[in-house]
């Protein structure tokens, strides 16, 4: 079954080269906009937390729309669901196409999220998990940032007890978002992450840049995004010290990511075609369907829709949307939700800027 699912994900991948594909093979969903933390460069969780898809909506969801290859759970704090695990299971279970889940944490609640790793790698036949714990800081700046002391001993925890379950099935990153707060402090993140867990190295991070979204974040007003030339010269360096490993597509990915983010930081535009409403799209908590997390242009609700993805994708405001993407009529942005399905629909060189 892993081979099958990972052959059809290679497909869709090579498919996106060569021209757009019927329907998305990523998704991004934000289950919830609860977080326990206030961190100052989100405020989702001043969002309305009411209104969120039930479990039995989940479950509709993606019996109908059951072909994705990659899905991406997000929050919020995922774990602030009660149900959470319940919504891992369903979604798995009914994503018959699935090779790979991957979900971000601030780690806090280290109980729930160890349980919930342990029961998607024994009852499920997921063939990948990729977990992202975030740290973006030393102790001190990190439960700053997160405004929510204890955050960084927390996070840390999890990240342990996550690493000793590392295997070709599972992986763990410590997710670290440079921003104006702690671009310049990038060393002592990194020594005192390694006084505290032992071995470490830059292959363990996975580097992201702190975007303004109103729809997604509710940032309009964040003035923090890193100072471009100083995050450039730091990405440099953090690519340096990445280990080469040239069958590793994980490795590729970031590489990639981090290479066309200094791009992305000197012209503030997006540097290959962006794959949203193409490839991928982007569900909110209510179930309203958006082309990704950065472009508040509905295209659909799935409460309206009976629960069916693909009505909406096949839809004119769909197409007209796309077109729009295509045509860079959107904000624009270099997060990984979006980046990672367009550096590798790009891969062939055949689509790009310039065509």
């Amino acid at each position: 079954m892993s081979m099958q699912r990972i052959a059809r994900l290679a497909y869709r991948i090579t498919h996106s080269n060569l021209r757009e594909l019927p329907r998305p093979y990523r998704l991004t969903y934000a289950v919830t906009n609860r977080c326990q933390a206030r961190c100052t460069m989100c405020d989702i969780w001043r969002k309305p937390a009411e209104n969120e898809l039930t479990l039995a909506e989940i479950d509709a969801l993606f019996t109908r729309a059951n072909r994705f290859s990659w899905i991406n759970l997000t929050g919020g704090e995922l774990f602030q669901r009660p149900d959470i695990s319940d919504i891992f299971l369903t979604v798995i279970q009914r994503s018959r196409d699935l090779y790979l889940l991957n979900f971000p944490t601030n780690g806090f609640q280290t109980e729930e999220i160890v349980a919930a790793v342990d029961a998607i790698l024994k009852q499920t036949a997921l063939p990948r998990l990729i977990v992202s714990v975030s740290l973006d800081g030393p102790r001190e700046l990190h439960d700053r940032i997160r405004n929510l002391p204890g955050c960084w001993d927390r996070a840390l925890g999890t990240f342990r007890q996550l690493r000793e379950r590392r295997s070709r099935r599972f992986s763990v990153f410590l997710g670290h978002t440079l921003q104006v707060a702690n671009l310049g402090e990038f060393d002592k993140t990194f020594a005192a992450c390694r006084e505290e867990l032992g071995a470490l190295s830059a292959d363990d991070l996975h580097i992201n840049l702190a975007h303004v979204s109103g729809l997604y974040y509710g940032n309009n007003t964040f003035d923090g995004t890193p100072e471009p030339a100083e995050a450039s010269r730091l990405l440099v360096r953090i690519n340096t010290q990445r280990r080469h490993k040239p069958f590793s597509p994980i490795a590729f990915i970031e590489r990639r990511y981090q290479q066309l983010a200094r791009i992305y930081l000197k012209d503030g535009t997006v540097p290959l075609t962006c794959q949203a409403a193409a490839a991928s799209c982007f569900i909110d908590p209510t179930g309203n369907v958006f082309p990704c997390s950065g472009f508040a242009s509905l295209l659909g609700s799935l409460s309206e829709n009976d629960m069916d993805l693909y009505r909406i994708w096949r839809s004119p405001i769909r197409l007209h949307t796309r077109k729009q993407v295509h045509d860079d009529a959107c904000p624009g942005c270099w997060t990984p939700c979006e980046a990672y399905q367009t550096i590798l629909a790009n891969l062939l060189q055949l689509k790009g800027k310039n065509r």
